[in-house]
């Protein structure tokens, strides 16, 4: 390592606690419930995924050298056809065969806002409270 050089660390993605976790039951938690308890995953739609995935990561980088992940933790929870959970798995591998990140990107266009609009588009959304402390 160059002496001199701090790494900037890049803490990225969200794994609940664990006495959130704890209050999952196989066979008995539901998929809507577990979204309650947890939060909202990783991976979570319409679509009919039979799981959730929780990931967290804390990346390292270092000067011009290519950044590392230096800890990860993945919960990956399966449900049955009748939105149950029935298996709660959990890795805290930092391999590079572990888990592959979809490639793709989805696009979202946004809002265009108009020069003025960015200007003065804040004013009146800020409220004494927020600059207390």
């Amino acid at each position: 390592m160059l002496s001199g050089c701090k790494p900037i660390t890049k803490v990225s993605g969200y794994v609940p606690i664990e006495a959130e976790i704890e209050e999952l039951k196989l066979g008995v938690t539901t998929k809507q419930d577990a979204v309650k308890i947890l939060g909202e995953p990783l991976t979570y739609g319409v679509d009919s995924s039979n799981s959730l995935l929780y990931l967290q990561q804390e990346i390292k980088a270092v000067a011009f050298f290519k950044p590392y992940v230096t800890e990860r933790e993945i919960i990956k929870l399966t449900f049955n056809e009748a939105s149950v959970l029935s298996d709660l798995e959990r890795s805290t591998e930092v391999g590079p065969d572990d888990f592959t990140m979809e490639k793709k990107i989805t696009v979202s266009p946004g809002r265009k806002l108009s020069f003025w609009q960015q200007i003065f588009g804040n004013i009146g959304n800020f409220s004494s409270e927020e600059f207390i402390n």
